[in-house]
């Protein structure tokens, strides 16, 4: 599909985190999952979204019913290195450490990340090229 093709099917993105940072894009939803953690009784939703700049962002909201947090990260490539952003702080990270970043910032334990890992490399390593 090209670019062009592509483009056509995204619209205007509005993401706001707790740490008081805002996210404007243009881009489109390419996946999405939620999951419930019966321990700590809180539904996350994890969305990853595919930017016009070719950047993945993941929004990341949980909600207890009590408490709400939302987070969202900007990761874009940088030769063998992604850079992650949360919209205050950038960091530059190996395939590998951003993986389990990813897994530990989204708050997912160690065991569903493992299940969840497989599908997550394979969006990051196709959206990156």
């Amino acid at each position: 599909m090209s670019k062009s093709a592509t483009e056509t099917h995204m619209e205007k993105v509005f993401l706001r985190s707790d740490n008081g940072a805002e996210l404007h894009f243009f881009g489109k939803l390419y996946s999405e999952i939620s999951y419930y953690a019966d321990e700590s009784a809180t539904l996350t939703r994890l969305r990853l979204f595919v930017t016009d700049k070719d950047e993945q962002v993941y929004s990341i909201v949980s909600s207890s019913g009590v408490e709400k947090t939302r987070r969202h990260y900007v990761v874009s490539r940088d030769g063998e290195m992604y850079r992650i952003s949360n919209g205050m702080h950038t960091i530059a990270l190996t395939p590998d450490l951003l993986f389990a970043s990813v897994f530990g910032l989204c708050g997912i334990d160690p065991d569903r990340a493992e299940e969840l890992k497989p599908e997550f490399e394979e969006n990051l390593r196709m959206l990156a090229g």
